[in-house]
């Protein structure tokens, strides 16, 4: 019998998971419910009935910073004692396999997490990584969370949220005691049950702390533990104040270095209750009665107490727990020990690429740090800055510190540092959306730097000012200046910087239409890869699917978008994730697919951060095709969100769907005046793709254009003036609705086919303005498809479906003739028009489309 109530179907549960260990089944068990629920208690009984399995626990505490890995740091040091930290890496993958690999070699075992809802990122990082990676080992992770205070902690709520799906993940929540449970334990001490209940609301420690206070019924909970407490002689009561200021789990000699003596108090705390001890550390039964406990401290009294942890902690030899010293000084107001270890706490979370604690860290010693000399208060200002984002979400916190940070290094009249702290500050007012800030920052830095020896901080400047020219200014002066900062940075050694400009030339080959510009971005991905650095590594998969989307290279923005998804997975970067899947909501728009399209572009405006203008513009111009009520002015509202951003290549492609809406309304005028004052941009040269479409809205116009640089063969075909090849290359390109609009010189069957395309599109407002352009060119304006075509998914006629099913039998032309008593012409007209409105190259890829639409049954 295990001595818990109610708890049998759970144990049953752990218990299968630990008998699958033996069969290489490892398993991630994720137990959440209420703080006292017994979820504690119900591992401690796993791990005394898991006979053969080692059972080891780490555990997460409410520290006001919280310690990096430090429940992941307990589990491999009671492996074997290694040391995750001794690691130095960023590398999540790493550190995943590190300690995977610890808990191995002491296989079968359970590995316990407790208090998950206290967790650093890092920490819940490497859950999600070991929740992919332990199914085919003897390894079983348990991680235990209070689920009423996932809310307070969005990692971990987005942890929950991403292992829903996850094979080897399973899922338990323990709920409250029954009120027949409630009334057995109440029976002995002659309690009264309905009170009881109420009261604790059949939480089980709550129900069991309340029966020990004895005597009358508490008031509430808290009375009951500090009841139980009252009764401790005045010696007790000093040892378990101090052990309540230490912690959840206390080391005796710590214990002994803060309350001296403490043998007899120790004994009679674990005599009745209030102190529990598991063999190798001291602690309380549960965090509720060390939280009671404390808190009945008086303040002069704790503050006392935290004196003596740090004491203590400094006392020891090779002390290394500098965020936990850190935060023991901060409340006994030793500022300027809190600031000097919260200095090193900054450092080691840094190393670890736990940026959270790091920029929490920095930001406690800047507020405490009035002793700091000058240098030191330089370096921790560019440490708060490049890790502000990742301890607040307001974007604009890493500006402050950045902008001290400046004016530290003028004041000292130290060019290096000021450009160091240029480069810094260029990166939050780029984030702010105040680019232009941001490019003349950098273009300091570079300025400044040129005048110093530092290389390393040369090429950084330069990586930086580069990678806006790419991004938004001007892709030509990027890949120019960018050619020759990456010679010196590979002459240099400077290996990041020379990764980190290969992605930028990437991006600037993409903006300029080079069709090998992905092939750059594969090459720098793979570098990044190899170089553990995480940032390019990121950058290096988003860019990689926007240059294909700029390409239109759909067939490559599918795999990219895939291994795109796999690799930010890893980092867990949540907004680029969802900046990928806009550029991929882009390819799909292209591709005609509109309505997946909508709801990516249709996520909330936090989940897209500085692409909220191009989504608003993709949802208006596909309401604008549509027909839809004030869809024009919906598109002239992201275009007012980007008015006061000096930054082209967004300008520009929301200016091409601002002259469509016009054209598409019949507003010549405005169409025009749009397009003039678009062509006066410089970006609308320096961008390939958003000229392309800027040079052929000037010639549906009938404005004077020239193919642009960088243009695909499917424009230049255009605006040539060879309609039917221009069609036939947007097909190739699976761009049904550009191909469409290529058709509106055609002759009266391309019209006809053109127009049928754009109904089945949904284009509605399109198809009509297709017919009044054709009306104005004195061409024969065509009819919409009847009514049988416009109801079938892909706009197919009858005849046109029973082709497509011979298609699906492998049947060729003559085979398809011979079924459905037609000529072989009448057949291949069939087929032709069938490849064109499922927008596909060949038969295999309409058989494909087609099953994957529904149009035909499955194998």
């Amino acid at each position: 019998m295990s001595g818990l109530l109610e708890r049998a179907d759970e144990l049953a549960a752990l218990d299968a998971v630990v008998a699958d260990l033996d069969r290489d089944r490892g398993r991630l068990v994720l137990v959440g419910g209420e703080a006292g629920i017994g979820k504690t208690s119900l591992v401690r009984v796993l791990g005394a009935r898991a006979g053969g399995v080692r059972a080891l626990v780490g555990a997460c505490e409410p520290l006001s910073v919280p310690i990096p890995l430090a429940p992941l740091r307990e589990l491999a040091e009671a492996s074997g004692g290694f040391d995750l930290l001794a690691l130095e890496t960023q590398d999540r993958l790493r550190l995943t396999s590190a300690l995977l690999g610890a808990l191995a070699r002491v296989a079968p075992v359970v590995a316990v997490i407790e208090d998950a809802h206290w967790a650093d990122p890092t920490t819940l990082d490497v859950v999600r990584l070991l929740a992919r990676r332990v199914e085919h080992s003897r390894v079983a992770v348990i991680v235990t969370y209070r689920d009423d205070e996932v809310g307070a902690n969005p990692q971990l709520e987005q942890l929950l949220g991403d292992l829903v799906t996850a094979p080897a993940v399973r899922r338990m929540r323990l709920g409250p005691l029954s009120e027949t449970a409630v009334r057995a334990l109440a029976a002995p001490a002659g309690i009264d049950p309905v009170r009881l209940a109420r009261i604790t609301g059949g939480n089980p420690f709550l129900v069991t702390e309340v029966i020990a206070a004895g005597e009358e019924m508490p008031a509430s909970v808290r009375d009951a533990t500090l009841a139980r407490a009252g009764r401790l002689s005045g010696r007790a009561r000093d040892v378990v104040e101090a052990a309540a200021v230490i912690g959840q789990r206390v080391a005796p000699g710590t214990l002994e270095a803060v309350a001296p003596g403490s043998g007899a108090g120790l004994g009679e705390a674990l005599a009745r209750g209030v102190l529990v001890h598991d063999g190798a550390t001291l602690g309380f039964r549960h965090e509720l009665v060390r939280a009671a406990i404390e808190s009945s401290i008086p303040a002069h009294r704790r503050t006392e107490l935290h004196g003596r942890v740090v004491a203590a902690l400094e006392g020891m030899p090779e002390t290394d727990d500098h965020a936990r010293l850190a935060h023991h000084a901060e409340l006994a107001g030793m500022v300027d020990a809190a600031c000097r270890h919260a200095v090193i706490a900054a450092d080691e979370a840094e190393r670890v690429s736990a940026l959270r604690e790091a920029g929490l860290q920095a930001q406690r010693a800047l507020r405490l740090g009035r002793s700091l000399s000058d240098p030191d208060r330089f370096e921790l200002l560019l440490q708060a800055s490049r890790t502000a984002n990742f301890a607040s979400a307001e974007l604009d916190e890493p500006l402050a510190p950045a902008e001290e940070a400046v004016a530290l290094a003028r004041r000292l009249g130290d060019p290096v540092r000021e450009g160091r702290a240029l480069v810094a500050l260029a990166g939050p007012l780029w984030s702010l959306d105040r680019v232009t800030e941001a490019r003349a920052a950098a273009e300091h830095a570079v300025a400044v730097l040129e005048q110093t020896p530092d290389r390393a901080a040369l090429g950084r400047a330069h990586a930086t000012h580069i990678r806006m020219l790419a991004t938004a200014f001007d892709p030509a002066a990027a890949l120019t200046e960018g050619s020759r900062a990456l010679a010196a940075a590979t002459a240099a050694g400077l290996e990041a910087t020379r990764i980190d400009l290969e992605v930028s030339l990437g991006l600037a080959r993409g903006h300029l239409g080079d069709p090998a510009a992905g092939a750059a971005l594969v090459a720098a991905l793979r570098d990044a890869r190899a170089a553990g650095l995480p940032i390019p590594t990121v950058r290096c998969c988003v860019n990689r699917v926007y240059v294909a989307v700029m390409l239109r290279q759909h067939a490559l923005v599918d795999d990219a978008t895939r291994e795109a998804a796999a690799v930010l997975d890893e980092h867990q970067a949540t907004i680029p994730r969802n900046v990928v899947e806009l550029y991929r909501a882009r390819s799909l728009l292209d591709r005609g697919r509109w309505d997946e399209a909508l709801a990516i572009a249709t996520l909330p405006d936090r989940a897209l951060a500085a692409e909220v203008p191009m989504a608003r513009a993709m949802v208006a111009i596909v309401a604008v095709r549509r027909g839809e009520l004030g869809a024009r002015e919906r598109l002239d509202h992201a275009w007012q969100d980007l008015r006061d951003v000096s930054e082209g290549s967004r300008h520009v492609a929301i200016q091409a769907l601002r002259i469509e809406a016009a054209w598409i309304e019949g507003d010549h005028d405005a169409a025009r005046r749009l397009l003039a004052a678009a062509r006066a941009a410089p970006a609308a040269r320096w961008f390939a793709r958003p000229a392309g479409d800027l040079a052929l809205w000037a010639a549906r116009l009938g404005m004077a254009s020239e193919v642009p640089g960088g243009a695909p063969d499917a424009v230049a075909l255009e605006l040539a003036g060879d309609w039917r090849r221009a069609v036939a290359a947007w097909r190739r390109a699976s761009a049904p609705y550009e191909a469409a609009l290529a058709a509106l010189p055609g002759d009266d069957r391309a019209a006809r086919e053109a127009v049928g395309l754009l109904h089945r599109l949904g284009a509605d407002a399109a198809a009509r303005a297709f017919g009044r352009e054709r009306a104005a060119l004195g061409s024969r304006v065509p009819r919409g498809p009847r009514p049988s075509t416009r109801a079938h998914p892909a706009g197919l006629t009858r005849r046109e479906q029973e082709v497509l099913e011979q298609l699906a039998t492998g049947s060729t032309n003559p085979g398809i003739a011979a079924a459905l008593h037609i000529s072989e012409r009448t057949a291949a007209h069939h087929v032709a028009a069938i490849l064109g409105k499922l927008g596909t190259v060949d038969r295999r890829d309409a058989v494909q489309q087609a099953r994957e639409r529904g149009l035909l049954a499955p194998r």
